[in-house]
């Protein structure tokens, strides 16, 4: 993240050690490069500082003469280094270069990608492969669009064979795009286990870090944003959920703490849960502390569940440390690893057992770009919904709606799921007559439901994920608009904000 940062700044000239060692870890507690930029000293070493991971940062300008001596120097000593050249000829030369990769094969373990036969790609280039694949698909739905319409004279089989074979086209091209942009989650998590031994001296635990689903493969852009939040989140297991070796002792557990990290894939979502078998989150003290803040009253705090307590800890500045500390507190606290998630289009969901330990579960989708979604309308607007976050639609006589609290519920298969009015929440025309019935689409988020009503459904259809930049960054309940078959612009809607 620190290389990407700099290379938006300037160009990196020389690197030492060179960034692949810098990625692998493959280095001490320092590094150095020379950056070629217009900015001041002052700019970059702040830059630099403001990474949580770099603890000092220190720097002079130098001459233009005396980088490139720096990197004649360098490619000289790397030059020693290299082996000798082999004296055959050019076509067995050839061989001996093809042999190498082959006999690395051998020895690595089944399942994990052979290095050499991956290849560096400039991500601005995938990400115009990515728009092209998205232009693809407007293609298709143009296509789709005209041969469904009453007044298109393509009626005829073979239009239609033709667009069936561009839509498996267009899904094989997807699919093929979002293989080349997805990474293994090890490149950020391979860092952990190094931090975890440092903070164990540091805090005077013990504790160990096992991780799995290392090659679980992630999105390259939600990879690079989601290192922060796994770190936080591990420090926070490191000194607040883990106990003391005499306490652990106590208890009848190992002297040992361990912390997990895990990874999988469900569905259209990449799962990473960070536990540990510590002491658990305390939520009558978490109560207590509320109730002090004046967040909620005594009364209130008695009817509230276990989840809507802990979910207290993920409200800005809310910190249950009894003093700061420059180990998971910092400044940051759950709440923005909460925020960052969500800006991903994730959440978090947090299971806790008191005197055995807490485990966070970050749920992430597979791809930022392009998605299924269920299209709606609400009275003459289209709208989309992720399909992923869909668990039913249902068609809700309105005798049937209820009320709890002043707000209006259903129940379902033995659930109470509280309606949300997308009409009003959008400020849309209200309806002449209130229908007999309403169209409710179920959406979920962790454990928690609710019912979207909705005028109409349009059907299930792949969407490209246009950006709406800073325009309506006010409004949270859109994420992102798609262009239709027609040309119209629907927006999308992020249901996880309303829950």
């Amino acid at each position: 993240m620190l290389i990407i940062a700099y290379e938006e700044m300037g160009q990196i000239v020389v690197y030492s050690p060179s960034s692949k060692d810098k990625e692998d870890e493959k280095f001490e507690n320092d590094f150095s490069f020379y950056l070629a930029t217009e900015a001041d000293l002052d700019t970059v070493l702040n830059a630099i500082q403001s990474v949580s991971e770099i603890e000092e940062a220190v720097g002079e300008e130098v001459k233009a003469e005396t980088i490139f001596a720096a990197s004649a120097k360098a490619e000289e000593e790397a030059a020693k280094q290299a082996p000798a050249p082999a004296k055959e000829n050019a076509p067995a030369k050839k061989e001996t270069k093809a042999a190498a990769p082959a006999a690395a094969a051998k020895g690595k373990t089944a399942g994990k990608p052979v290095t050499s036969r991956t290849v560096r790609v400039d991500i601005e280039k995938l990400d115009a492969l990515m728009n092209q694949v998205s232009e693809l698909i407007i293609a298709k739905n143009s296509l789709v669009s005209i041969s469904s319409s009453e007044g298109g004279n393509f009626q005829n089989q073979s239009f239609h064979e033709q667009i069936e074979y561009l839509e498996r086209i267009t899904t094989s091209l997807h699919e093929s795009v979002m293989k080349v942009r997805m990474v293994p989650i090890e490149s950020v998590v391979n860092k952990f286990p190094r931090m975890i031994r440092d903070l164990s001296r540091k805090l005077n635990k013990k504790m160990e870090l096992i991780m799995s689903g290392e090659d679980t493969e992630l999105d390259r852009t939600v990879v690079d944003q989601i290192g922060d939040p796994l770190q936080h989140l591990l420090r926070n297991s490191a000194d607040h959920g883990l106990e003391s070796a005499e306490l652990r002792k106590e208890r009848g557990k190992p002297e040992t703490g361990t912390i997990r990290l895990n990874a999988f894939q469900e569905g259209n979502n990449v799962i990473i849960e960070v536990g540990d078998d510590g002491n658990g989150i305390d939520t009558e003290r978490v109560k207590t502390k509320a109730i002090e803040r004046g967040i909620v009253t005594e009364e209130q705090a008695e009817k509230l569940s276990q989840k809507e307590i802990i979910d207290f800890l993920f409200m800005p500045s809310f910190s249950m440390a009894k003093q700061i500390t420059d180990i998971s507190g910092r400044g940051v606290g759950l709440d923005v690893v909460k925020s960052n998630i969500e800006a991903l289009g994730g959440d978090v969901d947090v299971k806790t057992k008191l005197g055995e330990g807490t485990t966070f579960i970050v749920r992430l989708p597979l791809t930022l770009a392009i998605i299924q979604a269920l299209m709606v309308e609400i009275r003459d607007e289209k709208y989309a919904i992720a399909l992923g976050s869909i668990q039913n639609i249902e068609d809700i006589p309105v005798k049937d709606i209820k009320y709890v609290e002043a707000k209006e519920v259903i129940h379902l298969r033995g659930l109470v799921i509280p309606l949300i009015r997308l009409d009003k929440l959008l400020d849309s025309e209200p309806r002449e007559e209130e229908p007999e019935s309403l169209t409710v689409v179920i959406v979920k988020k962790g454990e928690k439901y609710a019912g979207l009503v909705v005028d109409n459904l349009m059907g299930q259809q792949e969407i490209v994920i246009k950006s709406l930049g800073k325009y309506i960054n006010n409004n949270k309940l859109i994420s992102g608009a798609t262009i239709l078959g027609d040309g119209e612009v629907a927006l999308i809607l992020d249901v996880n904000t309303l829950m």
